[in-house]
């Protein structure tokens, strides 16, 4: 692994600092080691092994985190399609959609849920070298009560799928217990419903705080997290009181768990998951037919969301993109999608939207003193963008303006020129 030298770039550092023009980034290895304006080669390196490329002013940005991804969901129509997707072509779909989010400019990825282990299969892979993908911290299946939103199979019928049910303390343990057991970095329990399933409603909570805080005290023993679908206020506020650490949605707390959470902000992480909610009420119907897009209560649901991610935000709150991605209405390869609603619909800027998809990845990542933004040691996860996020933050959703995407130093894409160093060796 050489050295490389960006040249003349615009830099985003995600920091959240005032953007630099005529910027240079110097990266040995897989670490970024100089950061300034006109950089020389320094001695150590021979400089015809540097290679060069001219950016001509356009973007430096770190890589983003996506920290709602379902690899195993696949262009599912239902949760069943899930259940019932053989494993085998679940595990490839898996593989091509690891791709995919690193191409898109997620270099960093948190699962929330998958089928088996393929996640965890899918993420030593990844680390040995063998596939294309972002760094990832993988789930297993998701740990859900008998009669939750993803328990949709007859009662004389068990099937194996997306979800593991479980119910009371003792049930939860062991199978925490036995997911972290395959290798799970974390664990994802379903907290509240979901409102495509009628039984199952969003505004319900359907473990106890109990079942939850058994779920965390197995994490935490472990060192651990959980990650939770939480709608209903009840729902988050036993999250909070539990000590989850990534709360997923949180639609529809009232007023005082909000103050929970902004008194807890150092601890939670919020991840709306707000494209699941615009794509279904802009596509839904195309699949379902309007009443029942009607009937899930979304549209409502997508204004109270927008208000409580607006008061968190301005509230110090970290909210994350990650939108439930892998549903033929929210397909994998439109992640970015989610900051443009951070800043058209929730109100941050730009620049606030891009430090929660980069800075805020490094955190939720537990890599902050490696990743998240473009420092010098940190670790060369970086984007090239041809045009400014902070004109429009929808380029970033356009894969043919990210030039160049490097992982850990090295080109996952590249279409710009390469040269090496014109410079004399320095002695």
């Amino acid at each position: 692994m050489g050295a490389k030298l960006l040249r003349n770039g615009f830099l985003i550092d995600g920091t959240g600092k005032e953007p630099l023009r005529g910027i240079d980034v110097l990266i040995e290895g897989n670490k970024i080691t100089q950061i300034g304006v006109n950089l020389e080669i320094p001695s150590r390196l021979n400089p015809y092994d540097v290679e060069v490329i001219d950016l001509d002013g356009k973007v430096i940005m770190p890589g983003m985190t996506e920290a709602h991804t379902h690899l195993t969901w696949d262009n599912a129509l239902y949760i069943q399609d899930i259940d019932f997707k053989p494993i085998e072509e679940t595990m490839v779909a898996a593989i091509r959609n690891a791709e995919t989010l690193v191409k898109s400019g997620f270099t960093s990825s948190v699962s929330a849920a998958a089928r088996g282990r393929v996640d965890i299969a899918i993420r030593d892979a990844i680390n040995r070298g063998e596939l294309i993908g972002p760094r990832l911290l993988a789930n297993g299946a998701e740990v859900s009560a008998s009669g939750s939103f993803v328990d949709l199979h007859p009662n004389h019928v068990r099937v194996h799928g997306l979800a593991i049910l479980s119910d009371g303390e003792d049930a939860v343990r062991k199978t925490v217990r036995s997911l972290f057991k395959e290798g799970a970095d974390l664990v994802k329990i379903n907290v509240s419903g979901e409102s495509l399933t009628p039984h199952a409603r969003g505004e319900m909570t359907l473990y106890t705080d109990k079942e939850v805080r058994a779920a965390v005290e197995e994490a935490h023993a472990r060192g651990k997290r959980v990650y939770t679908h939480a709608r209903s206020s009840d729902s988050v506020k036993y999250c909070i009181q539990a000590g989850v650490d990534i709360i997923g949605h949180a639609d529809f707390i009232n007023d005082e768990v909000f103050e929970m959470l902004v008194e807890n902000k150092e601890r939670h992480f919020v991840v709306p998951g707000l494209n699941w909610l615009v794509s279904t009420l802009e596509d839904g119907a195309k699949y379902f037919g309007q009443e029942a897009i009607d009937a899930t209560g979304y549209k409502e649901g997508l204004e109270i969301a927008l208000f409580n991610m607006n008061r968190l935000h301005k509230a110090g709150v970290r909210v994350l993109p990650g939108g439930d991605y892998g549903f033929k209405w929210c397909p994998h390869g439109g992640y970015a999608r989610d900051l443009e609603h951070f800043v058209k619909l929730v109100g941050m800027t730009p620049m606030e939207a891009i430090v929660s998809a980069t800075k805020y990845g490094g955190q939720i990542m537990e890599m902050e003193d490696r990743i998240g933004t473009i420092e010098v040691g940190k670790l060369a996860d970086i984007l090239v963008v041809d045009g400014d996020p902070l004109k429009d933050i929808s380029i970033l959703q356009d894969h043919s303006k990210l030039k160049v995407i490097l992982k850990d130093g090295e080109y996952i894409v590249n279409t710009l020129a390469v040269k090496r160093s014109a410079e004399s060796p320095v002695a």
